[in-house]
């Protein structure tokens, strides 16, 4: 990752040097440096469950809501290296399992590997990027390299559920790292995962303590909402991931 990281920085500094034989002001080069950074693309390596993973990073360097979800968080990198740890005792093998907010797809392509049914979800404009690390590391040409092929599918938190039908699927899994810095949003997140589950659907969210009052907040709607049936930490106290189910007579079809 630190390779490709120092390549990609090599040909943008080759770009910005370029920008002297040319007759602009430095304002103008200072803006298109700017616009390099925040356009740039990085690949990160991962070795995990015996394979090695390519995930492509997008606008690493822009801070829109559009931007945050085409490149890694800590937190989805905790998770997908907590999954083939002696740590996880949860078996996905032949379980059907929808990710909410998948960004690059790190955890999905992961889980996929693990043996899992898996849907990738996220926005309409993040989702090509997504796919694209998908087919990079689940595909060998048109051969499959995981027993289900993963899928992936636009998914608005809130809007677009009536593509989801209920309990059709029936997911076993509902999981989503690092989706809950979005406040205005918390909502339809809770309607989304509430919309997804069945009775015996097993919800995991993943949330790193950025701002304290702010994940308090979730947790109070979550804890409300939800059959809460334990809580625990990957790689130290800061990321935190809650289990949870339906309560008793949310799963109307």
């Amino acid at each position: 990752a630190e390779r490709d990281s120092l390549a990609n920085m090599a040909d943008l500094f080759t770009e910005l040097l370029e920008l002297n034989d040319r007759p602009v002001t430095y304002a103008e080069r200072l803006e298109r440096a700017r616009d390099l950074m925040r356009t740039r693309r990085r690949k990160q390596t991962f070795h995990l469950l015996g394979r090695e993973i390519a995930i492509w990073e997008s606008d690493v360097g822009e801070e829109t809501d559009l931007a945050i979800g085409k490149r890694l968080w800590p937190g989805g990198v905790a998770f997908a290296e907590f999954l083939e740890s002696g740590d996880s005792t949860i078996s996905f093998k032949d379980k059907k399992v929808i990710e909410l907010g998948t960004g690059t797809g790190l955890v999905g392509i992961a889980l996929s590997f693990l043996g899992a049914d898996v849907t990738l979800t996220d926005l309409p404009d993040v989702i090509s990027y997504t796919e694209e690390n998908v087919l990079m590391n689940t595909m060998d040409g048109n051969t499959p390299l995981c027993k289900y092929t993963p899928q992936v599918r636009p998914l608005t938190w809130g809007l677009n559920l009536a593509d989801f039908p209920r309990n059709n699927p029936r997911y076993d899994y509902v999981i989503g790292m690092e989706v809950v810095y979005i406040e205005p949003v918390f909502g339809d997140l809770i309607t989304t995962i509430k919309h997804l589950s069945g009775e015996n659907t097993v919800i995991l969210i993943g949330y790193h303590v950025r701002i304290k009052q702010r994940e308090e907040k979730f947790r109070k709607l979550f804890f409300e909402n939800f059959n809460v049936l334990g809580e625990f930490a990957v790689k130290g106290p800061a990321f935190t991931v809650l289990m949870a189910k339906l309560l008793p007579g949310e799963d109307v079809p």
